[in-house]
């Protein structure tokens, strides 16, 4: 996985490589830290319908010792399909 920011500064950069190798991650897990609370988002690539998947996390459960919190649930709730912005190019004569 690579993770970086953008030369001004505005842009968090991470890139999945090569997720479906069993050593590889597979999610990107987005959080936000600020004065406002909002709830993590996981996003992954789904190769059978050849796009990205985004999920909230449906169960939150707080350890009173722990600093951290677990989402054992996770729901999609969002599909963007690869390249679904491209313009396709205009069907030529003979194409099927």
């Amino acid at each position: 996985m690579t993770l970086g920011v953008s030369r001004d500064g505005t842009h968090t950069l991470a890139d999945l490589w090569y997720p479906r190798l069993p050593e590889s991650p597979s999610y990107i897990l987005v959080g936000l830290i600020d004065v406002r609370a909002a709830d993590d988002i996981r996003i992954s690539y789904d190769f059978d319908r050849d796009g990205w998947r985004i999920e909230q996390a449906t169960v939150f459960e707080w350890d009173g010792e722990a600093d951290d919190c677990g989402d054992p649930g996770w729901l999609e709730v969002a599909f963007i399909k690869a390249w679904a912005s491209q313009k396709a190019p205009p069907p030529q004569e003979g194409d099927p």
